[in-house]
């Protein structure tokens, strides 16, 4: 097996804030007289294939120079049927996007250099999601972050659509954007109707305003549900907000950056190994910041099932 490393590189990461970052980056390496190889991504799910390629190449080595985003589309290339493609394997991020909330999960983490230059990793857990496409064709993915069904992935899809001055602001600062982006949403967000299965047991009809699933509490820049999630524990996080209005809505965004949300009585928290939703309502799946379909859904735990150096 090679012992260099393989990094992936998404230039348009942080809405092309990226390009800049790695140039900078790459001359420390070159400064510090590391071998490595690099590759940028050319288009969406490019980053599949890329690992995929590099796996089959020897390296185990995988860096990921991008937001979460690129992170997830590595991720989709290095399982097969719920195992990873090779033992071996060890991932490394590197956060260039605009988010990165991946790199939340870790207290103490250390310097890019000094992570290709160590070996030592820790196993965590990530989670298999299955549902539909925006055809109805049956998918799944596997997550390593959060995935939301509701208010927030309705931000979602607007935050990543983003254009002109909102833009820029984003740029400037990811939790303005992602304001802006919340308070657009909810000007035009219904509550949906929906029925959830928590490890077995059924939770009737309900109105509800989202839902999430995570193994990392933050969210979308510094919002966060105030969860210390242990990211070997082998269990899922699952908060869901009951349905409310756009007031309601609005006035809970606070409590989403200040990591109180919880408090709130419309908020309800629960851990557990698998987690089914369903509906008949207009409502789209996230997955570590991308929308990839429609319900009904089923999240599993899979427990310490990749390699990190962080």
């Amino acid at each position: 097996m090679k012992s260099k490393i393989y990094i992936i590189v998404n230039p348009t990461a942080g809405d092309g804030q990226a390009k800049k970052r790695w140039q900078k980056f790459e001359n420390d390496l070159i400064n510090n007289q590391i071998s490595y190889y690099a590759k940028e991504t050319e288009c969406q799910n490019h980053a599949t294939e890329l690992v995929s390629e590099a796996v089959a190449s020897g390296y185990n080595r995988i860096g990921v120079f991008s937001g979460d985003g690129t992170l997830n589309e590595v991720l989709q290339g290095i399982y097969k049927d719920d195992n990873i493609i090779s033992d071996e394997l060890k991932l490394i991020f590197f956060p260039a996007g605009s988010s990165c909330d991946f790199e939340k999960k870790f207290i103490n983490t250390r310097s890019w250099i000094d992570r290709i230059q160590m070996n030592d990793s820790v196993s965590i857990d990530i989670f298999k999601v299955e549902c539909q496409d925006f055809s109805g064709k049956p998918i799944s993915r596997y997550v390593i972050n959060n995935s939301s069904i509701g208010i927030i992935s309705f931000a979602n899809e607007k935050f990543n659509s983003v254009t002109g001055l909102i833009k820029r602001l984003k740029q400037m600062s990811v939790d303005i954007g992602a304001i802006i982006c919340g308070l657009q949403a909810i000007t035009q967000f219904q509550p949906f109707n929906a029925e959830m299965t928590i490890d077995g047991e059924k939770y009737p009809s309900r109105s509800l305003s989202n839902t999430s699933v995570f193994k990392t509490s933050n969210f979308g820049g510094d919002m966060s549900y105030g969860i210390d999630t242990i990211q070997d524990d082998g269990q899922l996080s699952v908060v869901w907000l009951d349905g409310t209005s756009k007031f309601g809505l609005a006035a809970m965004m606070p409590s989403l950056y200040s990591g109180t949300v919880l408090n709130k009585k419309l908020a309800h928290y629960k851990t557990c190994h698998q987690f089914e939703l369903s509906t008949s309502d207009a409502v789209i799946v996230e997955t570590d910041g991308e929308n990839i379909g429609i319900p009904p859904i089923k999240y599993s735990i899979l427990p310490k099932a990749l390699q990190v150096i962080i």
